[in-house]
């Protein structure tokens, strides 16, 4: 009983764009001057080291995963030696860690649980040394010193303060306040903010409220940039694709007021979402209006997107498609379709660009296409902090300053790091990626090319085909017309097989609407309400139909039956709205709480 969900078709390739093609040859010459540059750092190849064996990266998953992540040091150290013991582990211990530290591995597992309290400790101290590249502490002094060194070599530190989903409302303040510090630090010229870190239990099926909320608990960081000169830059992170809606709207509705007109600040879009194309002019044309009203330039991140492995777990759990494409050729395609249809004079005066990857042909093609444009001021280089350093190093040479996305922790919070990690980890371990790419330069057995001759064939690729590539939100599902029985129309089920009846995705605005109504008390028509039975007799009655149909029923052949189950889900279906009403105006539940119990019994 799936709704329409197919994704909408490409966009229109805009006048002028040829010139991309023109540059193209220009943008691989760029990428391999960034590609010969030779990876000196100890950390970095380590990281290649660990991709290129075959258990590198699952025992580091592992390792990070299960020994780092528990509290608990003798769960952890029970772990540690089903990893790393030489007899309970399945496997050995990677070489890439190289021989003093594959003994030191080995020693710890085996007294790890015996004395894990002195153990453990010392595990994730050396781990904090081996990812401390990528994950940096968030201590005054140290990031201070950080952030000095960095300013010197011609680097600018985009500070991440990391932490996991807040619960409770105090700790929401405690983040936000956090946040304020970093900000009034003048060391800090350059920190990224997650909404949903600064407030707890966000509702989505209430987006005003949510919207409202957010923007009360940010007014004062924003507040707080203001009182600085040179102003630090705020830059509002994208997640989950349920909070696109929500980000975009605080983001435009908070620096749309007119105490915050003057600030310069940002928003991250993520090219995996189809969506991110509409979203790129809806901003355009917001930081448009914003600098008619005398306002400053805003600042769009473009990033490929690094929750792909939540978003899909989040569609399985509620039988909705995926929202991020499908593959990577996708993907590639529409972020180089955002830099071509936003790097151009007539924008360039309202909106600047964080063009944000690893890949140097996507990198470069950018600060080609931007000097071919005459809007080489328009773009900022950005990469992560810690992944591949000398090519961060090559291509400020040529384009300047770059921008270091540059997580922080605090020591004793250590383990919020983790779930950053296990997303680097997984970038590196997959074959597709541009990381894993640049760290293995053996052929591949299938195509005969490098892993890099295959990146250079896929950028080709996406540039031929960034304005056929499908753009549009992949979700589509709208209550308000479904009607499946009255039409005459039957589910999506098949005699024979089980079709999940999909929970309703509030993350649609139609389907907000349709909620707003349900649990307003005043729509036309109102809400149901159930007749209380208080005589034994119509209860005694209603049994005793039920035995009466027995036989009937027991004379109806399978084929029969399940075509009056599916009239039946049919009509529970297209009478959601009132089974929900009843359930929220009698029993005070919410539509999040009713709507997955009213799925579940559609499906029978």
């Amino acid at each position: 009983m799936s709704s329409n969900n197919s994704p909408s078709t490409a966009t229109t390739r805009p006048e002028k764009a040829d010139d991309v093609e023109a540059v193209v040859k220009r943008s691989l010459g760029l990428a391999d001057t960034w590609l010969q540059v030779e990876e000196t750092s100890k950390s970095t190849k380590q990281l290649a080291d660990m991709v290129h064996e075959p258990s590198g990266v699952e025992f580091t998953f592992s390792f990070v995963d299960r020994v780092a992540r528990p509290e608990d040091n003798k769960v952890a150290a029970d772990e540690f030696a089903k990893i790393a013991h030489p007899v309970k582990r399945q496997a050995p211990v990677p070489g890439f860690l190289g021989v003093v530290d594959q003994i030191l591995m080995t020693a710890g597992s085996i007294a790890a649980p015996l004395l894990p309290q002195i153990v453990m400790p010392i595990a994730r101290a050396y781990l904090r040394s081996v990812v401390g590249h990528l994950v940096l502490d968030a201590e005054s002094g140290t990031m201070d010193k950080m952030l000095e060194e960095a300013r010197d070599a011609g680097f600018r530190l985009n500070i991440n303060l990391l932490g996991e989903a807040v619960l409770g409302e105090d700790e929401a303040v405690r983040r936000r306040d956090d946040l304020i510090d970093l900000v009034r630090n003048p060391k800090v010229d350059y920190i990224s903010v997650k909404p949903s870190a600064v407030v707890s239990q966000l509702n989505h099926w209430d987006l005003d409220g949510s919207t409202e909320r957010l923007k009360e608990r940010l007014r004062p960081l924003y507040r707080e940039s203001l009182k600085r000169s040179p102003r630090p830059f705020i830059n509002m992170d994208m997640e989950e694709y349920k909070d696109l809606d929500l980000t975009l709207r605080i983001f435009t509705e908070l620096l749309g007021e007119e105490e915050f007109l003057e600030i310069e600040a940002g928003i991250v879009l993520q090219a995996y979402l189809p969506d991110s194309f509409d979203a790129l002019r809806q901003l355009t044309e917001f930081a448009q209006e914003r600098r008619e009203r005398g306002g400053a330039k805003i600042k769009v991140r473009i990033v490929k997107g690094a929750n792909l492995s939540m978003e899909r777990v989040d569609a399985e759990l509620h039988d909705w498609p995926q929202t991020p494409y499908l593959t990577k050729a996708e993907v590639d395609a529409n972020y180089l379709r955002l830099l071509d249809w936003v790097l151009r004079p007539e924008h360039s005066d309202v909106i600047r660009i964080g063009v944000a990857t690893h890949n140097v042909f996507h990198m470069a093609l950018a600060h080609e296409l931007s000097v071919e444009r005459g809007v080489e001021d328009q773009i900022d280089a950005e990469m992560l902090q810690g992944m591949a350093p000398a090519q961060a190093e090559a291509v400020r040479s040529v384009i300047g300053e770059v921008i270091l996305y540059t997580p922080v922790v605090k020591k004793e919070n250590f383990d919020v790091a983790v779930s950053y990690l296990v997303r680097r980890l997984e970038e590196n371990g997959a074959k597709q990626n541009f990381l894993y790419a640049m760290f293995t330069p053996e052929d591949d057995e299938e195509t005969g090319m490098t892993p890099m001759e295959g990146q250079r064939e896929r950028y080709l690729a996406a540039v031929r085909d960034r304005w056929s590539t499908d753009a549009g939100p992949r979700r589509t599902q709208n209550r308000t017309e479904e009607a499946r029985a009255k039409a005459g129309t039957s589910s999506a089920s098949v005699p024979g097989n089980f079709v999940n009846e999909p929970d309703t995705d509030s993350d649609l605005p139609a389907n907000r609407e349709w909620a707003a109504r349900i649990v307003d008390a005043s729509s036309d028509p109102g809400p149901t309400v159930s007749e209380e039975v208080t005589d034994p007799a119509t209860v005694d009655a209603a049994v005793q139909r039920a035995l009466d149909a027995h036989e009937a029923w027991a004379a109806k052949s399978g084929a029969e039956r399940a075509e009056v189950l599916d009239r039946a889900a049919d009509a529970l279906a297209d009478n959601r709205h009132r089974l929900i009403a009843a359930a929220v105006h009698e029993a005070g539940k919410t539509v999040s709480e009713t709507d997955p119990e009213v799925s579940e019994a559609i499906d029978f």
